[in-house]
């Protein structure tokens, strides 16, 4: 490397390469890991003496290490440049970062529970949200002033093996909470990643209802290809859920107010998308099967089916974006029926844009009153009952406008719909058709979409046009769809 004689800012670069020399690995040297297993670092290094020596394996190895995210650094090279030596070693250096993390926050709460109860929605632990609100229901009212802490701690690179786990807790009067995670990047030294995490909740700050909630899982994970484009996850959750002090009785039908799961399931996965939250072409595709059986605790027998597969292709700046969900859940053994938290539920901005949240499907009617014997205080509420199957295919085109930079619309098409039983007579005689326009705005937050879904298979009592505002694009990795069971809804991944 010599400098340029008249530019002293740049320089000739000359290049020696010896054919057929092939450089071996002598010994794999590891600097730096107080805590950390060396066990850990040869493992994801993955650098074994007596190889050949690949500078794309040794940025492999490095990048490995920093992924583990227990170390402010990591590097992995040869002990000397390589000259005309046949056999070399290699330096594993690491810096570990601290591995323990507090964080509290404290604070006095004023909470005004009660009166006219909002027009909006109304939305219930494990149940998916009732549209329309019931603004002549009145309850009683009662302002609560109470501290409100939170605490929570976090250990990393538990044992050296890259292990993390946390606690933190929510303490309030009408809401106490705490959560509980422990992590593993190679459960058992495998190539299985693994995640426990436990929850308890005692919540009463809605005025309608006062609930106990539980939850623990256990979740598998591996990377099926050298690429990481396609893996599979094995999972097993246990939930239970209380809900008491009922305002209006038939909001929640008994079955579902003290209920009981334990799911067994499994997730394929495959990404090929070229940026996952804002993708132009690739595919996403996910296959989602699960039962649970009332030998393992459950209130119920059934297993349900949750598939999925996106499609997007550029045309210069156009980009035709597409989605096809299917959802099928069925009861077996005693059982009649499943569940309404694991039924499907479909309507609403990231779905069928024809109908409002959750306006797809079956509904029942629910009277909400005040006053029991005075009908003057009762309002009806359409409540979704969710279906056992589930069709929608999403169609849409992208396309700059040119007038403002980030400012963009869209034309789209929402088929299909949630049906009660599963057969295809139902599903050919209420399959329905949206059709509808949009506008797209990228800021830092993410892009503002307007949308404006026309259906041309109204549904008496319901408007055909819906009108919607959200933030983030369709059915991003952000966006826990209407499509999944509600109590499913944390863990689901819908992609579009």
């Amino acid at each position: 490397m010599t400098p340029l004689p008249d530019d002293p800012n740049r320089v000739n670069v000359t290049y020696r390469v010896t054919e057929k020399q092939q450089v071996r690995v002598d010994e794999v040297l590891l600097l730096g890991n107080k805590r950390t297993r060396s066990s850990l670092l040869k493992k994801t290094a993955n650098i074994t003496p007596e190889t050949p020596l690949s500078g794309g394996a040794l940025l492999t190895g490095e990048s490995k290490l920093h992924d583990l995210g227990v170390f402010d650094w990591a590097n992995v090279e040869p002990r000397r440049p390589i000259a005309d030596q046949d056999n070399e070693d290699v330096l594993v250096k690491v810096h570990e970062a601290g591995n323990k993390e507090i964080s509290y926050g404290f604070g006095l709460e004023v909470a005004r529970r009660g009166g006219n109860l909002p027009s909006g929605t109304i939305t219930l632990p494990g149940l998916p949200p009732v549209t329309g609100g019931a603004p002549n229901f009145t309850a009683a009212e009662k302002t609560f002033v109470s501290p409100r802490g939170s605490i929570g701690y976090t250990r990393y690179n538990v044992r050296g093996l890259a292990e993390t786990a946390s606690v933190s807790a929510l303490i309030a009067r009408l809401d106490q909470r705490v959560l509980a995670t422990y992590t593993q990047p190679h459960f058992r030294g495998s190539s299985w990643s693994s995640l426990y995490s436990a929850s308890i909740e005692r919540t009463t700050e809605n005025p309608t209802f006062a609930a106990r909630l539980a939850e623990g899982s256990w979740q598998l994970e591996k990377p099926l290809n050298k690429d990481k484009t396609r893996r599979i996850q094995l999972r097993y959750r246990f939930r239970r859920t209380v809900l008491s002090n009922l305002l209006i009785p038939g909001l929640v039908l008994p079955e579902d107010q003290r209920l009981r799961l334990s799911t067994l399931s499994a997730t394929w996965i495959r990404d090929t998308r070229d940026k996952p939250l804002d993708a132009s072409r690739g595919f996403y595709e996910t296959l989602d099967l699960g039962i649970t059986p009332k030998f393992l605790g459950s209130n119920a027998n059934f297993a349900r089916f949750l598939g999925q597969a996106s499609y997007y292709k550029p045309f210069g700046k156009t980009i035709w974006a597409n989605r096809i969900t299917l959802g099928l859940a069925k009861s077996f053994g005693s059982s009649s029926d499943v569940p309404t938290s694991e039924r499907f539920f479909s309507g609403g901005e990231t779905t069928l844009r024809g109908f409002p949240i959750n306006g797809a499907g079956p509904q029942r009617t629910v009277p909400a009153c005040s006053n029991p014997n005075d009908p003057a205080t009762c309002v009806n509420l359409q409540v979704p009952v969710g279906g056992n199957q589930l069709f929608i295919f999403n169609s849409e085109f992208r396309f700059p406008l040119g007038i403002k930079e980030g400012l963009g619309a869209a034309v789209f098409y929402d088929g299909g719909n949630v049906y009660g039983p599963i057969g295809v007579s139902h599903f050919i005689r209420d399959y329905t058709n949206t059709v509808g326009v949009g506008l797209r705005y990228a800021t830092p937050v993410g892009p503002i979409r307007i949308d404006i879904g026309r259906n041309l298979n109204p549904v008496t009592g319901v408007k055909a046009t819906q009108f919607y505002i959200t933030v983030w694009w369709l059915f991003s990795s952000h966006s826990a769809s209407q499509a999944t069971p509600y109590s499913a809804a944390r863990d689901s991944t819908l992609m579009y």
